[in-house]
């Protein structure tokens, strides 16, 4: 409960950072004061505004620099006896092209050294605009989370029954579900970042934000692209790697429509509605339970054990003896099926030969949900996956198969044997050997099933 509410705490301190720099990079600036100034200037100044390519509070400052400057040339202009219009004209013409004018400014304001810092602060801009972004998105996951699995178990929990009985059924283990939410965590942490990262590099640098967004942009998600595709190595899943795919695309957006300000920046949320809204939420978690599965609908309680039984014996026929296991442990998980059997007298074995493991590539058993862990060989092979002589000299024996580098992640783990009269039989075996491919993305691309 304790790290539940600290977790909660990090994602609430996260938001409210995120909206509070988010306005703080796109606060309003004062327009600058010209309320003296004729139509004529008024002209060169928003052509001159429209020219600057500087951050918003330098802009501020240059314009209200500039129409200080203009008003004061004029009245001088007066005070030596020339007409208003007149003055106007002069005093724009000192001042020359304001298109180039601004091109001077824009190049005044930039310097190796706020290169340098620009590029720096991008970095660590980046790098606090991802957390924030992790946080928010994490929330609004378990929002999405938590809202579903609420009217799932009540308001259409009869909907959802019904649907269950004609939909296809999608097959989903903890680690297809686990690393799909972190690359959606990645895709909304690279958005939030890169943002972030340009509008600093921007503000820091007074560089152009059209080259900083387009540079960044296309050369952080390439880079992004490179690390994800052929460097960092991680859990991978048919259902991950797609969004993983989608980081770099992320990047990309978030670089190149740096300047355009979030719908969450501008939402301010009273802070009664915020203690209201977390109420209920804390409510409903202890009404519901726990979070709705596929595995709950009424409609996928139970399943056909014959088909499992027939498709097993297709592989080996069961022996009618009794090895009399004590006990099987091991790593199951991972990238490894690593188990460990005892059983209590060797003997019994006697007369069996050629004892192997078998590693056999499974599917789950139809109609059954995913919490009973019904699995049987999958259909098309004809032969295991691997093979590993047992050595069942003693009461102990162990079976290790590394297969972090294939797609397949559900295996079932059977012992047989060759009896007397010629025929192999299945010992024994072991249905719940989950897996989960461990490499690159391009690993899991050209790997095989």
């Amino acid at each position: 409960m304790t790290l539940l509410l600290a977790a909660l705490l990090c994602v609430a301190v996260g938001c409210w950072l995120y909206v509070r720099l988010e306005r703080s990079l796109d606060r309003a600036v004062p327009p600058a004061n010209t309320g003296g100034l004729d139509p004529e200037a008024h002209e060169f100044l928003r052509t001159f505004d429209s020219n600057l390519d500087l951050p918003e509070t330098d802009r501020a400052e240059l314009r209200a620099e500039l129409a200080d400057h203009l008003a004061d040339s004029v009245a001088s202009l007066e005070a030596e006896g020339q007409p208003r219009e007149r003055a106007t004209r002069e005093a724009l013409a000192r001042l020359g092209n304001p298109a180039e004018l601004a091109r001077q400014m824009n190049a005044a304001h930039r310097s190796a050294r706020r290169a340098l810092a620009g590029a720096l602060g991008g970095v660590f801009e980046f790098g606090v605009g991802a957390i924030q972004g992790y946080f928010v998105w994490l929330l609004m996951y378990w929002l999405v989370s938590l809202v579903t699995g609420l009217l799932l178990n009540t308001a259409l929990r009869g909907p959802a029954d019904f649907a269950a009985r004609f939909l296809p059924a999608i097959s989903l283990n903890s680690t297809d579900t686990s690393t799909a939410v972190t690359a959606g965590l990645g895709c909304f942490a690279a958005l939030a970042g890169a943002r972030r990262g340009v509008r600093a590099a921007h503000r820091l640098s007074r560089r152009s934000i059209s080259v900083i967004s387009r540079w960044a942009g296309i050369g952080g998600a390439l880079a992004i692209a490179c690390l994800l595709m052929f460097v960092i190595s991680a859990q991978q899943s048919w259902l991950a790697v797609p969004i993983e795919l989608l980081i770099p695309v992320a990047f990309a957006v978030g670089a190149l429509f740096a300047m355009r300000p979030l719908p969450l920046a501008s939402v301010r949320v009273p802070g009664r509605l915020v203690a209201v809204a977390a109420t209920v939420l804390i409510v409903a978690v202890i009404a519901t339970g726990s979070y709705v599965s596929t595995g709950t609908l009424t409609a996928n309680s139970s399943y056909d054990n014959g088909q499992q039984t027939a498709a097993l014996n297709k592989i080996a026929p069961a022996w009618s003896g009794d090895i009399g296991l004590d006990g099987r442990w091991g790593a199951i998980g991972g990238s490894v099926v690593d188990e460990t059997w005892q059983i209590r007298d060797p003997k019994v074995l006697a007369g069996l030969r050629d004892i192997r493991f078998e590693l056999w590539r499974a599917v789950p058993v139809a109609g059954s949900p995913d919490w009973v862990q019904a699995w049987l060989p999958a259909p098309g092979y004809s032969e295991p996956f691997a093979t590993e002589l047992a050595d069942v000299s003693s009461a102990t024996f162990s079976a290790h198969f590394d297969v972090g580098h294939v797609k397949t992640t559900r295996w079932l783990l059977l012992l047989t044997a060759v009896a007397p009269d010629g025929i192999r039989y299945r010992v024994d075996w072991r249905s719940e050997c989950p897996t989960s491919f461990s490499g690159t993305i391009w690993d899991w691309i050209t790997a095989t099933y």
